[in-house]
């Protein structure tokens, strides 16, 4: 009886518990304390093993957690190809330098009711737990405490700075398309091969628009793209150059950092009322897709519902919805990545095309972008990010280049050498 007795004991002391239930929201990824800032490493001294050899900045992770306790969260990061695949490589993803186990936390101010911790945190961290020993395309997943399911995930970049890299933009005009599609961005990136061997591994760049991660425009030296062209062979460098970019429209601002014009726990409604279609027309200046969140300040750091609403035709609605799409919100809240949540659906009461989002207070780029919600791999796909909005290149955007270099050494991988930024302009009075 007595071995029955300790036998249920330890079961009942080494069972697993039941999964707590817990809510993230608000992940942001940055560098340093600069929530503004592009989540990109750059570091500008390595060994000749591609290993840094000098403190470089640090990415900062940050969400927020609603739980009756803080969860015992964990963090595990991966590097990628340059298609973001996960390289299943030892060398690469070290299995004793990938995962964070113990995440800092912060209790959330009194009479705040969006969360109740906010987690943040810097790497590499200063155990040296997690390093960033490669350059490179990498990914986080935040787990959960049974480390069976993600919860939240995001992408950042690590770049060696060898290869010299710059950007230039220019308006021009597709022909092909019709007004206003015609009008277009062409960019340029200029990359100083170290020497012009290198060249036969640097083939490959990326392109990103403003903020949009999930959707980088590739020039690649041996694809055959008819809007892609690599020039510069024998010269010591190499000129990329990617000439259809729809430059859209100016991002809608929505503003929700004044808790005097949205209180804290009101649903708001945009003040300046109904969004509605912009195919010719412009807004004032955007943040080329940042957000500025308010700081973990009390009451003025808190979470409000926000009522997005479109208004439109019926007939517009139909167009732009033909063939299987949907009409999804889209900003620095998803990533610049719509999903499922972020579809817009016809509220009766309200007359229009409605969204929710639970948004912390700040300053957000938005806009709508149309695509067809792919149930099978849970994306949305064949984004149109100017039907809704329109598109201009008096519209000012930032393109971040990064240059890729297939190192052979471990059976080959992707790193990173090359990083440039560059700014459209919008055209003088009289030129368009």
């Amino acid at each position: 009886m007595m071995r029955l007795v300790l036998l249920c004991f330890y079961l009942l002391m080494f069972a697993p518990t039941s999964a707590q239930h817990f809510i993230v929201r608000g992940l942001s990824v940055y560098v340093e304390d600069d929530e503004s800032t592009f989540p990109i490493l750059v570091r500008d001294t390595v060994d000749q093993d591609g290993k840094p050899v000098r403190p470089y900045p640090r990415l900062t992770i940050q969400f927020d957690v609603v739980a009756s306790e803080p969860p015992q969260l964990r963090i595990q990061f991966q590097h990628c190809n340059r298609n973001w695949e996960v390289d299943n490589n030892a060398f690469i993803n070290d299995p004793n330098h990938t995962t964070s186990f113990v995440l800092q936390y912060r209790a959330s101010p009194g009479g705040v009711e969006g969360y109740d911790y906010r987690y943040i945190n810097s790497f590499p961290d200063a155990d040296d737990v997690v390093r960033f020993d490669y350059s490179g395309n990498w990914m986080f997943r935040i787990l959960d405490p049974e480390r069976t399911t993600v919860v939240a995930e995001g992408r950042f970049f690590v770049v060696d700075r060898i290869a010299p890299t710059t950007v230039s933009v220019t308006n021009d005009y597709l022909t092909a398309n019709a007004s206003p599609l015609n009008q277009i961005h062409k960019v340029a990136v200029r990359v100083r091969l170290p020497q012009e061997a290198d060249g036969l591994y640097m083939t490959t760049i990326d392109v990103y628009q403003n903020r949009r991660l999930s959707h980088p425009y590739r020039c690649d030296a041996w694809d055959r793209d008819p809007y892609t062209h690599v020039e510069g062979f024998n010269t010591g460098e190499r000129i990329f150059t990617i000439s259809n970019i729809l430059p859209g429209n100016e991002y809608r601002v929505l503003d929700l950092s004044n808790v005097t014009r949205y209180p804290n726990y009101t649903l708001v409604r945009l003040v300046e009322g109904a969004d509605h279609l912009r195919l010719f027309w412009r807004t004032g200046a955007d943040h080329d897709g940042e957000s500025q969140l308010n700081r973990f300040t009390g009451l003025s750091s808190d979470y409000l519902e926000v009522l997005f609403r479109l208004d439109m035709l019926e007939r517009d609605y139909r167009g732009l919805t033909a063939g299987g799409r949907d009409i999804f919100l889209a900003g620095e809240f998803n990533f610049w990545n719509p999903s499922k949540e972020d579809r817009l659906a016809w509220d009766e009461a309200e007359r229009s095309y409605v969204v929710r989002k639970l948004l912390r207070r700040g300053i957000y780029d938005y806009q709508y972008v149309t695509g067809r919600w792919d149930a099978a791999t849970n994306t949305v796909l064949d984004h149109d990010w100017t039907a809704v909005e329109g598109n201009d290149w008096r519209t000012t955007n930032t393109y971040r280049a990064l240059v890729y270099f297939n190192d052979p050494r471990f059976g080959g991988f992707d790193r990173l050498v090359g990083f440039g930024k560059g700014t459209s302009s919008a055209p003088q009075p009289g030129s368009y």
